[in-house]
């Protein structure tokens, strides 16, 4: 009986003098066992503490009968409290308070209930394994009950573990684990009653005898579940603490490891006698036993020494036995033993020093020094998942060194300066290094240690900007001040936390400063997080000192300041932010780094505690702070701003609800701050949420609304939710929320906000709709209005209708949501029902999946009859969508399927699916055969087949509504609009087919299992057959990637559900399907090979996806050997290549194994034969074959190493180093080996060797590893240095790449003189240009330092070879590459010796010979590079001016080598950057003249720009004038047509540059605004207005300034030009073009010279926005041409049209087009601009020609705006309109046109208010059509009708950020400067 009618039941019995308390009781565990998922369960006993005293009076006054029901109900729900141990053990300390004193009657019903698990005294199952084995863990009542039992309970758990044993790889993995987790319990809990069957004489003992003998099995390897063989080993530890004494324990401790040996036989253990078979062990055995002993056994035992032995078991037998081959085992083996080494150093330091015979560690015994490189090596370079193992053995040998040598007396311990010598040793970059410091740290001193490794500050900084490397730096850190901080306190003259923070600050203080600033976000933010915290815990007074380094100007130090005063709020340390620094606290919420915004938002948001609530002007800031941060592009940055408002929206939330608490119960007297404060602020963002969801907010702004909307809800709402963890309401959460009801708040349901949602569930992304959809689920109440409800049904109908993917997904979420929000009486009334009579069904579920497939039935016919019709007006995909969507993810379904009542409604309807389906899919299939024909079983049609059925089926349509005759002719190259309609349809359709019939199988098989007593399931087998066999069709027909994909998802969800069955003909259809695809396999298929054997890959990968992780995976093993074995198969002599070959499509699948995102680890068991196959496919004489084969290489390199973040991703901290990769994989060595030897024994031969160069890709991938290499590497490294006299040029090239591995960081010092050394006498021209090569790659390799000491005898070589220098080493390849090695080594070479290379190098810049020789090129541009490289090595400004002579020169390759440069490394040094302007300058005219190649121009141009990005530049004393002459060529350059918009893109900031640097001659400024304002509109070409942007930012200032200062109207007109520009592109969808433009808008700011602002700064875009508006309207507004300049940004919207269109029915068309910027906001910019314009107004004199401009705009427009109010106001009051409305409410087009006509009207109202009243005015005013009243009458009323259908939402009492708020206003309060006196406009 269930738990639930058993609590029924038990409420049912209860008689009028139960005690109420119990009822309760029952109440909550009849909620608990109806409750479905452990967080329920737990939730619905949550308050069961609190009931316990009372429950335990009231159960003495029922009677027996009560007790036992009740009992019964408890037991009952402890059975279904299996899977959540928490309700479990709430349970368990029920049972224990009520049956104190009636344990007898307790135990009878555990004993009646437990019992019958037991009593048959045979194997268990799964599920009563895991029942016994929890009760006997937590209840003690069963403890008792098998106390008595003991018996049966051995016998069960024998012959558990026997059954295991026999079959070992049949069963689940858990089961294993289990029965060897019940052996252990029995020997841990009931040691003294197990203790007396094994060491006394009894009888029966056989029981115990075998699972003695089962465990020793399952240790020596019997048993492949590594977890249940180590449970083993523990178990057996606990039998022998059973032992009665220590010494009967340690012997029993040396039978037990007598025992571990292959041939078995006759073994005893106390009175124990087995008998062990013969067993195949694998060398783990000895490690397993001994870790399970050391981790069990006594102290008594393991210590025990008797009379005669040498040594105790801990220290004899016990004691890990290394070996000096313990590197060449593989992993298991090395983690077993350095689990089993930390244990034994573990017990040993806990018996330590009474087991001591004499030296142990500190001895120079081979033993301790095998023992001593073990723990090293280990340390230095461990193993993936072994670094925390690793460490806790280097721990622990440090520490027991230290207690041996202070008991032994000695003084000094040379091992720690032995190992502080090998740590400084290893590269920065090793991992290990830091851990290892950590650990020697103790023992050495902070002091010491920093003076051996001085850069260490440094080197963590490198460490935190790397991933791997950040956790392990930061812990150092740590330690490092935790040890500083211990030791400084020891000394007595220190006494002040300001002297300690002095001490600090000579080690650390630059560093962490430097880390705080940087520009890398990944460095900065572990700083902030990790290191920072830290610091000012330990050393408070830091914070001075950091503040001082932070005080300067610059990005950097904004970023320090906000990261330091973010942890110091955090830490409760020091005045807040506000009260400390505002200016600077109002810079950084308006800088342009995100992360400096975000962390500034965070100091607004109260104090540390979670009480501590901001004030009021905190949260203003933070106000006008998230509107100008709605709009964010980043969606991490979205994520974060979402996190910030929830922690503040919890911080005014816990202080409201402390306020509450204080007023008291009676709530008396006036209402305190803190709640009125939370009470504004959410009501606030409320408004501002719902507001921003209009559809006319790009997808950004949408996004973050949705993220705030949902903080909100979660934070200020008391819905509790299962799935959270954490976040739940707080338990006096509705006193809150009764306040904010009284006062008339906080309404999170109202109809605006479930218009705004159902708005956002029409959107065309997932990312809006989803959690809207989400958000109406959880927090709105269940029953929608009718109305709306029919309305949205209709909605939703249409958008299942549309040939539109997203809208269909639209459509489908409406359904879901119908079906979610809508009650059965409603459904019924506006759901279609069917044409037969018959009972309705009265479950929304069936209501909804009944009409859905009756649609789908219905288009089906429809497009069996004409299939373009149907695609185009009835897509089959819409009812396919959104059955998906109704059967699978909508909860209620769920439900309504394991209801009884519904049983058999839901068994038609499933089969009626299914069968649907399959038809559907065969339909589709037939199509695109193009035959009606049933096609072979894997016959995918080819491409062209395909193409000539779809347009056999657009012809068919085409005849049938217009009689067309079909044309001839070759057929066009893009699909046609009929031919996409016809494509989607299908091939979305069989993706939803797929998708749901996988997910369907699912959900019946395990989330809806027939009830008891049910004799037909669900879906019978047929229909289960019917699924698979459609998805096989589906998979082995289709051709589209996206239909296969979601086939392939549904054919693996439904094996993994068949493979999870306990019936047994189920459990074998995915091995019969698996059979059939290998089957089919073998012979050639009529395919092509084009896509990859089309879905046949998938289709096998699905099926062995399916299996558990756990299992041993026999299909995946059955399937990779019959793909291997087929792969391996000769080709034939001839074959087709429009076929698709065997071997071939083995390949394939096996690639697709190998990529499967659960398949790729267990792939890697095949991992040698599979790359054997690569390499060998590689040389086959089959081009479908070196495909396929590459391919595979491909994925299999992705999954050994890695997958590489970009192209040349490869530093020294990623990847595997070759130790580590052949200890992983050592079945590879000889793998890779093969093709390098066959190579060497042909050194000779030219010819390419595909397998080599596959070989040489994958060893360039691994890292170099650290000081020792294992003999394997080795032997690749002298391979690969023979591999530099390959005749084939890509070969050396790959063999330098791939030596660099095997070299260590620290190792060139050794290989460099080797390839070196013969480079002074002529040799073979291969091996000459190889070792060059290896030799450049070592030097150029990351991370890698050298001195000059250690490069002393390659730099020597190096000079010996000077003569390949000369024209005596013929080949300009050989030059070139010595040139670019002595590139590298020039710092450390003489300067003789170098005067000589630069007289070479000049002499070859020179003497060009007349025949250009093969690489004579890159030998010049080599040259080139050299002679800049010296310039800026040197910082020698006459080599630079030097430069100009090969700038001047007639070789163009040259100039651009030498250009190349100047954009890489150019500006790096100064003096030199400085001539390199002027040189640039100097030669831009000769280079616009001579008119060579546009690339050359195109270099010139932008390096000159690059150059003068330092704001330094344009004060250089060097810089010359450039001639008018270089102005005009380039403004005619921009401004002519047909030239490349590359070269323009450079042109026109060189032009603007020139601006700046040239006399102020304006004469071609009007020119040159025409272009950039051109050039910043949206449908410009992206790169034009990147150009645009920059040119602004380079001489918009200069000009606006100069315009500002000048009265003229030209200049002003000029000026307003370019700020119309900055407006374009400061909203421009290219992040890029954004920040150009924000740099313009602060550059702006900075020349105005207002504060707070701070040069160096960005601005943000939206800052940026109103800073420009703010100036046009403040120093431009009296000019006639800045009305009209505004009203451009307000867009002309055809809303009649747009009505029209929303009224009638038209099928749009597939594809919608794309906006010119999908980033602007014309409807939010248009509120924005708004209050700016009013402003202008009021501002603008009677006679300013601004008025002017106004009123006659007011006049020709007041006619059209008040017609367009009326015919809103008609349009939204039409009765039985609600389906239009809910249309119109999820078109952005009409939301636009509707904020616009507002904004115009409510301008328009303000001009016409203005208009002149006398007379004499009236008759010199133009007339105006309507009033001003007229026109406020009717907007007034159109916004009121507009807001009740959610089309107008506003901001009714939040603050916007306008004309006189937020920075704009703190940047021109003083009004800048006048016009009489401009300001400098030097930039």
């Amino acid at each position: 009986m269930g738990a639930e009618h058993q609590a029924r039941a038990c409420l049912a019995s209860c008689g009028p003098n139960t005690p109420p308390i119990l009822l309760e009781l029952l109440r909550m565990l009849q909620g608990f066992a109806g409750a479905s998922g452990r967080r329920c369960q737990e939730q619905s006993l949550a308050e069961v503490g609190s009931l316990l005293p009372a429950l335990s009076e009231a159960w003495d006054e029922l009677g027996v009968p009560e007790v036992q029901s009740f009992l019964r109900c408890l037991l009952a729900c402890q059975l279904e409290a299996m899977g959540s141990l928490g309700a479990f053990r709430k349970l368990e300390k029920i049972l224990d308070t009520l049956t104190a004193g009636r344990e007898t009657m307790a135990c009878e019903e555990v004993a009646r209930l437990l019992g019958n698990l037991t009593q048959e005294r045979q194997a268990l199952a799964l599920g009563e394994l895991r029942t016994v084995c929890l009760f006997l863990e937590e209840s003690s009542l069963a403890r008792e009950h098998w106390r008595r039992s003991l018996d049966t309970l051995l016998d069960c758990a024998a012959s558990t573990l026997a059954s295991v044993l026999e079959e070992p790889a049949a069963g689940p993995a858990e089961q294993a684990y289990l029965a060897v987790k019940l052996a252990l319990q029995l020997f841990q809990i009931m040691a003294e009653e197990v203790g007396i069957l094994v060491w006394n004489p009894a009888e029966d003992v056989e029981s115990l005898a075998s699972i003695l003998q089962s465990l020793v099995q399952v240790i020596m390897g019997e048993v492949a579940h590594k977890d249940a063989r180590l449970l083993a080993g523990t178990a057996l530890g606990m039998l022998v603490n059973t032992a009665p004494t220590p010494e009967v324990g340690a012997r029993a401790l040396f039978e037990l490891l007598d025992m571990l040996y292959p041939d078995g036989g006759e073994e005893t253990l106390g009175w124990l006698q087995v008998t062990l078979p013969p067993m195949n062990p694998d060398g783990l055995e000895d490690l397993v036993l001994s870790r399970g002993l050391l981790t069990a056994c006594r102290r008594d035992i393991l210590t025990f020494k008797a009379p005669g032995w040498m040594a105790c078991p801990l220290l004899s037998n016990l004691m890990p036995c290394i070996d000096s081959d313990w590197n060449g085992k593989n992993v298991d083996h090395r983690a077993f033993l350095l689990q089993v080494f930390s244990l034994w150093l573990q017990r040993v330091q806990e018996s330590a020093p009474s087991i001591w015979i004499g030296r142990l560690l500190s001895s120079d015994s081979l033993r301790i020094q095998m023992l001593t490189y073990f723990i090293w090596s280990n340390t230095e370079s461990p193993l993936e998942g072994l670094s925390e193992a690793t460490l806790r053995c280097f721990s622990l040998f440090l520490v027991l060194y230290r207690e041996e040598c202070e008991f032994l007396g000695d003084t000094e311990r040379p091992l720690y300066d032995e190992f502080l010598e090998k740590i400084k040793a290893l590269p920065w970059s090793t991992k290990a290094r830091y851990p290892a410091l950590c650990a020697l740290l103790p023992f050495l001193g902070s002091d010491k240690v920093l003076d051996m490794l001085p850069e260490l500050p440094q080197h963590l900084l490198l460490c935190l900007s790397t991933n791997p490397l950040s956790p392990p730096a930061a812990d150092t850190y740590r330690s490092f001040l935790q040890a500083q901080r211990w030791e400084w306190a020891m000394v007595e003259a220190v006494g002040s936390e300001q002297v300690l923070a002095k001490r600090w600050a000579r080690h650390w203080l630059p560093a962490l400063a430097e880390a705080l600033q940087s520009a890398v976000p990944s460095l900065q933010g572990r700083a902030a997080s990790s290191l920072l915290p830290h610091t000012l815990q330990l050393f408070p007074a830091s914070a001075r000192l950091l503040e001082e380094a932070f005080s300067g100007s610059g990005l950097g130090c904004l970023r320090g300041w906000a990261s330091l005063q973010r942890t110091r709020k955090e830490l409760g340390q020091g005045p807040t932010a506000m009260a400390q620094s505002p200016d600077r606290l109002a810079v950084c919420l308006a800088c342009g780094d995100e992360a400096v915004r975000l962390m500034a938002a965070s100091l607004l948001c109260g104090g540390p505690g979670s009480a501590q609530a901001p004030g009021p002007k905190e949260l203003a800031l933070f106000q006008d702070f998230l509107w100008l941060n709605l709009s964010h592009s980043s969606a991490s940055f979205r994520q974060l701003l979402q996190a910030t408002v929830s922690r503040l929206l919890g911080r005014l939330r816990d202080s409201a609800l402390a306020a509450l608490r204080s007023q008291g119960a009676s709530g008396s007297g006036p209402t305190p701050e803190p709640v009125l404060l939370a009470g504004d602020f959410v009501e606030w963002l409320l408004q501002l949420s719902v507001s921003q969801l209009s559809p006319a907010s790009s997808f950004q702004r949408r996004r973050t609304a949705l993220l705030l909307l949902t903080a909100l809800l979660s934070t200020c709402t008391d819905s509790w939710r299962p799935e959270k963890k954490k976040g739940q309401p707080p338990p006096n959460m509705a006193a809150l929320l009764s306040w904010a009801r009284q006062s008339g708040r906080w309404d999170f349901t109202s109809r605006a906000t479930l218009l705004a949602l159902l708005s956002c569930l029409q959107d065309s992304t997932s990312e809006i709709r989803e959690p809207a959809a989400n958000l109406l689920h959880l927090y709105f109440p269940a029953p929608l209005p009718s109305t709306l409800a029919e309305a949205l049904l209709e909605r939703a109908c249409q958008a299942l209708s549309s040939s539109r993917g997203q809208e269909v997904e639209a459509g489908a979420l409406m359904m879901q949501t119908l079906l979610q929000k809508v009650d059965s009486d409603t459904l019924q009334k506006i759901v279609p029902g069917p044409e037969e009579e018959g009972p309705a069904p009265s479950c929304p579920s069936l209501i909804v999946v009944s009409y859905l497939l009756r649609l789908l039935q219905e288009r089906h016919t429809a497009a069996q009859q004409d299939l373009l019709q149907a695609a185009c007006a009835q897509p089959l995909h819409g009812p396919l969508c959104a059955l998906r969507r109704c059967l699978l993810e909508a909860p209620r379904t769920g439900l309504s399927m394991q209801q009884s009542e519904s049983q058999e409604s839901w068994q038609e309807l499933l089969l009626s699916t299914v069968t649907t389906l399959a038809k559907v899919a065969s339909f589709l299939l037939a199509v695109l055969q193009g035959s009606g024909e049933d096609p072979q079983p894997a016959a995918a049609p080819s491409l062209a087949d395909m193409g000539a059925a779809i347009n056999a089926a657009v012809w068919q349509g085409r005849a049938g509504d217009f009689g067309a005759e079909e044309e001839e002719g070759e057929p066009p190259l893009l699909l046609s609009e009929e031919q996409g309609r016809i494509l989607t349809c299908c091939w979305i359709s069989a993706k939803e087919i797929g998708l749901l019939l996988g997910g369907l199988a699912e959900k019946v098989l395990l989330l809806a299992p027939p009830p008891p007593g049910s004799e037909s399931p669900l879906l019978p087998p047929e229909g289960l057959r019917t699924i698979v066999a459609t998805l096989q069709g589906l998979l082995l027909r289709c051709r589209h990637w996206g239909a296969l994909e979601g086939c392939a998802s549904g054919l693996t969800t439904l094996c993994r559900t068949l493979l999870s069955q306990p019936e047994p003909g189920l459990q074998e259809l995915p091995q019969k399907l698996l059979a059939q695809g290998l089957e089919l396999l073998r012979g050639p298929r009529n395919s092509s090979v084009t896509r990859r054997a089309a879905g046949f890959p998938l289709f096998l990968q699905s099926i062995v996806a399916g299996e558990t992780p756990a299992s041993a995976r026999p299909l995946l093993a059955c399937c990779v050997e019959t793909l291997l074995e087929l792969a391996r198969r000769p080709l034939p002599h001839a074959w087709d290549q429009t076929l698709d070959l065997p071997q071939v499509s083995a390949l394939h699948v096996l690639q697709a194994l190998v990529r499967g995102a659960g398949l790729g680890a267990p792939m890697l068991r095949w991992v040698g034969p599979l790359l054997e196959m690569c390499l060998g496919a590689l040389s086959s004489p089959c081009w479908a074959m070196r495909n396929a084969g590459t391919q595979l290489f491909g994925a299999l390199l992705g999954r050994l190493l890695g997958q590489s973040l970009s192209r040349g991703d490869g530093g020294s901290h990623k990847g595997l180093s070759p130790e580590a990769f052949f200890t992983l994989y050592p079945e590879l060595e000889d793998v890779l080996l093969s093709p390098l030897l066959s190579s060497l024994r042909s050194i000779a031969d030219s010819r390419l060797r595909p397998a080599l160069h596959a070989v040489l890709t994958l060893l360039a991938r691994l890292q170099p590893g650290t000081e020792h290499l294992i003999s394997s590497a080795v032997r690749f490294r002298e391979l690969l240095l023979y591999l530099s006299a390959s005749p084939v040029y890509a070969t050396r090239a790959m063999a330098a790449r791939a030596l660099v591995p095997f070299v260590s960081l620290g190792g060139p010092k050794w290989v460099l003189p080797r390839l070196l050394g013969d480079v002074a006498r002529p040799g073979p021209h291969n091996v000459l240009h190889g070792r060059l090569l290896q030799a450049h790659a070592l030097l150029a390799q990351d991370g890698a330092s050298h001195s000059s000491q250690d490069l002393q005898a390659a730099v020597s070589q190096a000079e010996d070879g000077f003569w390949l220098l000369t024209p005596a080493q013929r080949c300009p390849l050989i030059r070139a590459a010595y040139l670019r090695l002595l590139s590298l080594l020039a710092g450390s070479c003489s300067k003789n010796f170098l005067k000589k290379v630069e007289a070479a190098v000049a002499w070859e810049l020179g003497h060009a010979g007349p025949e250009a020789q093969v690489g004579s090129s890159v030998l010049r541009q080599e040259c080139a590079r050299f002679l800049c490289g010296e310039a800026r090595r040197l910082a020698d400004s006459t080599r630079a001016w030097a430069l100009g002579s090969l700038l001047r020169g007639p070789d163009p390759e040259v100039r651009q080598a030498v250009l190349a440069w100047v954009l890489e490394e150019g500006s790096r040094c100064k003096p030199v950057a400085s001539v390199l302007r002027a040189l640039l300058l100097e030669t831009l005219w000769p280079v616009l003249q001579e008119g060579g190649s546009p690339e050359g121009l195109k270099l010139h141009l932008e390096a000159l720009v690059h150059l003068h990005e330092d704001p330094t530049a344009h004060n250089d004393p060097l810089l010359p004038v450039p001639p008018p002459a270089c102005f005009d060529e380039l403004l005619s350059l921009v401004e002519m047509e047909g030239t490349s918009p590359t070269l323009l893109s450079r042109a026109l900031p060189a032009l603007s540059l020139l601006l700046t640097l040239g006399p102020e001659d304006f004469s071609g400024l009007g020119p040159w605004s025409l272009v950039l304002e051109r050039w910043s509109e949206p449908r410009t070409n992206e790169e034009l207005r990147l150009a645009a942007a920059q040119s602004l930012r380079l001489a918009g200032v200069h000009v606006v300034i100069g315009a500002w200062a000048d009265p003229e109207p030209a200049m002003a007109a000029l000026a307003l030009r370019l700020l119309n520009a900055g407006i374009f592109l400061l909203q421009d969808e290219d992040k890029a073009v954004r920040l150009e433009a924000s740099m313009f808008a602060s550059l702006l700011a900075q020349q105005i010279g207002s504060q707070p602002w701070e040069a160096g700064m960005t601005l943000q875009a939206n800052q940026g926005l109103l800073l420009l508006l703010r100036v046009i309207g403040t120093h431009f507004g009296d000019c006639e041409d800045a009305w009209p300049l505004l009203l451009r940004h307000l867009p002309q919207c055809d809303l009649e049209g747009l009505l029209e269109e929303i009224s009638t029915s038209r099928t749009s068309s597939l594809y919608e087009e794309d906006g010119d910027n999908f980033f602007a906001e014309p409807a939010v910019f248009a509120q924005q601009l708004l209050p700016f314009m009013l402003q202008m107004l009021d501002r603008a004199e009677d006679t300013a020609p601004l008025r002017a401009k106004a009123q006659q705009w007011a006049v020709a427009r007041a006619p059209e705006i008040l017609q367009s109010l009326c015919r809103c106001s008609l349009w939204w009051s039409q009765d039985g309109a609600d389906a239009l409305f809910l249309k119109a409410l999820g078109c952005p087009k009409v939301h636009t046109a509707l904020a616009v006509l507002l904004v115009e009207a409510e301008l328009l109202a303000r001009v016409l208010e203005s208009l002149p009243g006398s007379e004499e005015e009236e008759a010199a005013a133009p007339e105006a059509s309507c009033s001003a009243e007229e026109l406020k009458e009717a907007w007034e009323k159109a916004r009121a009708v507009l807001t009740g259908h959610g089309m107008a939402p506003r901001l009714e009492d939040g603050r916007r950020p306008g004309p006189d708020e937020g920075l704009c206003a703190l940047l021109t309060a003083s009004g800048g400067p006048e016009r009489a006196e401009g300001p400098a406009c030097d930039q």
